[in-house]
This record gives C-alpha cells, sequence and structure tokens, in this order.
C-alpha cells in the first residue's frame, strides 16, 4: 500500500504543478525498486488470473496491484477500473513511468521497461485494441512510452486520456486537442463538487473532480494559446464549494 499512496501523491504533485523534491523522487526510486514482488508472488497472481505464468504476457511481471479487502484501488486520475487487465497493468506501467522519469540511467529500471514494453507488444491492448477497458489500459502504454520514448470515442477515462496526451504533446494531441478547446475550456469554467453531496455525505469520486481540474487545464496548456498554465487560476468558492478555473474561451 506505501507504493500505492506514493505513486497518487507524485501524480497529484506533477497534474497540480507541485515541486517533486530530489529528496523525494530518491526516496520514491528506492521504494519502488525495493518493492518488486518477488517470482513465487508473481506466479501465485497469474495463477490466480487463470493464466499460464510460463507463457503469460496479459499481467505484471515486476509489480502487483494493491487490495483493500479485496477490493480495487482507483487509478492514479480517479477512475475506478473493473477488470483486473487495467488495474494490475496501470499499477505497474504508472510506477515504472516514474523510475524511468527519475532514474533513466538506472540499469534495472532500463531492463525492466525494456522488457515491459516487449510484454505490452504482444497484448491486445497494447495494439490498439478498443473493446471494453482494454483501450484504457493502452492509455497506460502510451504513459511509458511517452516516458521511455519522449519523441513519440471509446469509454475512455478523459481524465487519463488527458494526461497521456499532456505527456506526449506532439501535434496530432495538439490538434485533437484544438478541436475539442472550447469544449474542455466550458468544463473548465463549470463549477464542479469538491467532496460534499447536498445530503451532507462524501462521495470519493467527487473529491478526484479537483485532480481532473488540473488535468485537464495542464493538457489545453500544451496549446500555443495558453502558454502560462499558471495564469489560469483554480481555486474553490468559499460560497459553494466547487473548483472552478479561471480560463478565457
Amino acid at each position: 500500500m506505501e507504493k500505492y499512496k506514493i505513486l497518487c501523491e507524485l501524480n497529484r504533485k506533477e497534474q497540480f504543478g507541485e515541486e517533486i523534491t530530489e529528496e523525494e523522487k530518491t526516496a520514491a526510486v528506492s521504494c519502488f525498486l525495493d518493492g518488486r514482488n518477488d517470482s513465487e508472488e508473481i506466479i501465485r497472481y497469474k495463477k490466480k488470473m487463470r493464466v499460464n505464468p510460463n507463457v503469460d504476457c496479459v499481467y505484471p511481471n515486476y509489480y502487483l496491484p494493491p487490495y483493500n479487502e479485496g477490493k480495487k484501488l482507483r487509478l492514479v486520475q480517479g477512475y475506478l477500473p473493473k477488470t483486473n487487465i487495467l488495474y494490475a497493468n496501470h499499477y505497474e506501467a504508472e510506477i515504472l513511468r516514474l523510475l524511468v522519469k527519475f532514474a533513466p540511467d538506472n540499469e534495472t529500471v532500463k531492463d525492466m521497461a525494456y522488457h515491459t514494453l516487449e510484454r505490452y507488444s504482444k497484448t491486445c491492448f497494447g495494439n490498439s485494441c478498443t473493446k471494453g477497458e482494454c483501450v484504457t489500459t493502452g492509455i497506460c502504454v502510451l504513459r511509458l512510452l511517452a516516458a521511455v520514448q519522449p519523441a513519440s470515442q471509446n469509454k475512455i477515462p478523459l481524465s487519463y486520456l488527458l494526461m497521456a496526451f499532456t505527456d506526449i504533446n506532439n501535434d496530432n494531441t495538439r490538434n485533437f486537442l484544438r478541436q475539442k478547446k472550447e469544449w474542455l475550456a466550458g468544463l473548465l469554467r463549470r463549477g464542479w463538487l469538491t467532496g460534499k453531496l447536498s445530503n451532507g455525505k462524501i462521495s470519493e469520486g467527487d473529491t478526484y473532480n479537483l485532480l481532473c481540474k488540473y488535468i485537464i487545464r495542464n493538457a489545453v496548456c500544451t496549446l500555443p494559446e495558453y502558454p502560462k498554465k499558471e495564469d489560469y487560476r483554480i481555486y474553490i468558492n468559499d460560497v459553494d464549494e466547487r473548483c472552478y478555473c479561471e480560463i478565457p474561451g
């Protein structure tokens, strides 16, 4: 669970534009490398998933996802996965992405990234499958690829897709964002709940709305029309407790 908490916090900082110190990077690398699952754990997990561990390429080889009393936890941008394929691959890919960013010259990191991308090449979600959550799993592949190789309307969680677009940031992603610019700017200006519902209860999903605002803003700000994302302030209104972003259309 410690790795999961570190993973989520570092992704939150990335999206909020907060500084990640060298000490935090070093601690994360140490935690992730020390926290790799051993081969016996990997084998047991794959057998539980009813695949042959000797030939399987669908499930992770280094990091197994945590569970809360048997229940899946949310992805780094707040989406609650339905399938183990998405959940397991997201967790490993996001850890490897940070390792590649923070320790690109580490031989163990390079080896894990290389073999994971090789594994992806043998899967449907690593080859543009558009069925179910394979599409979203493919976004994990894109984000890892964007870290390893920087040059490089289905039911996809929008926020996760936009995180990948922000990482890739090329002509194709910018053209897509430009087509959706007015709609995305409208989402940013609209007030979103940040926790309490009208009945006074806390909705876990709504607590991620603030993070999603930052994710959308960061993607939009890859466009030259919005050169300085810091100029477009995200804030919570004291009256209605909703989050907004000050951004022009």
